[in-house]
């Protein structure tokens, strides 16, 4: 005989069991779905994060090479033109640019020439009056570094008049400040007037020239005498002739005060 199966028999249970692990799956799919999300996130932010961090260190880069740049430019680049850059510690610093004529002098013929022209002047006046820091050639021309120990060294072997210190000191030193003056402002050069000099320029300080070169104070420049001068920016200034005499000279004064 045959028994018949209660409803809800072990068929039924069978039946609940199949789909138990189609639930199952279904909820591992939303996990690892869910996992693989956040995975996505968590990677998106190390990636946002680490782009930052390289913007900044590529920034700090550039920084630290402009940085560098500038300095080894600074310390070790060389003027165009013939410069004269007064220190703020009294020294003075030439660098000379000028043809060279290979049919008077030979280049070694010439540097020991400038070598012995040294020594016998730091002879007669005191060891390192005068150092020779570079002697180069390039296109036709020489480039001359020299540093003085001070401004009376540097015209005493140059024999151009030349002076660094206190206008009192200038006028003590028989300067005569009796010219036309031009202020500066914004690096530009004013209109020429007559000025009085011992109300305006007391407490400041002048250099004089009397050359056509480039001229570097240490300091920022107020007035500068009329003839003969252009101002390039806030401490240099521009001696040449009108007419482009370079035999021809002017007694430039520049009136400035020292930076601290």
């Amino acid at each position: 005989m045959t028994q018949r199966r209660p409803a809800g028999g072990k068929g039924g249970m069978r039946t609940r069991n199949a789909a138990s692990p189609t639930r199952q799956g279904v909820a591992a799919k939303e996990l690892q779905a869910a996992r693989r999300k956040k995975r996505q996130k968590e990677v998106m932010r190390n990636r946002i994060i680490l782009g930052v961090v390289c913007v900044a260190l590529l920034a700090l880069l550039v920084t630290l090479v402009v940085k560098l740049g500038g300095a080894i430019l600074s310390s070790g680049g060389t003027a165009d033109t013939s410069t004269i850059t007064f220190s703020k510690d009294g020294q003075v610093v030439f660098e000379e640019v000028t043809d060279f004529d290979t049919q008077t002098y030979s280049k070694s013929e010439f540097k020991k020439y400038t070598q012995n022209l040294i020594k016998e002047f730091n002879e007669t006046n005191g060891e390192k009056s005068i150092s020779l820091k570079r002697l180069t050639y390039r296109k036709g021309q020489v480039y001359i570094k020299t540093t003085y120990k001070d401004a009376e060294s540097y015209a005493a072997f140059s024999s151009y008049s030349t002076y660094n210190g206190s206008y009192e000191g200038a006028v003590n030193a028989g300067y005569d400040f009796s010219v036309l003056f031009c202020t500066t402002e914004n690096d530009t050069k004013g209109t020429a007037r007559a000025v009085t000099p011992d109300e305006e320029f007391a407490g400041m300080n002048v250099v004089v020239v009397s050359e056509n070169v480039t001229v570097k104070v240490p300091g920022q420049i107020y007035y500068v005498s009329e003839k003969s001068t252009d101002v390039v920016d806030a401490n240099t200034v521009s001696i040449k002739q009108a007419d482009g005499n370079n035999d021809a000279t002017d007694l430039v004064y520049i009136v400035y005060q020292p930076e601290k």
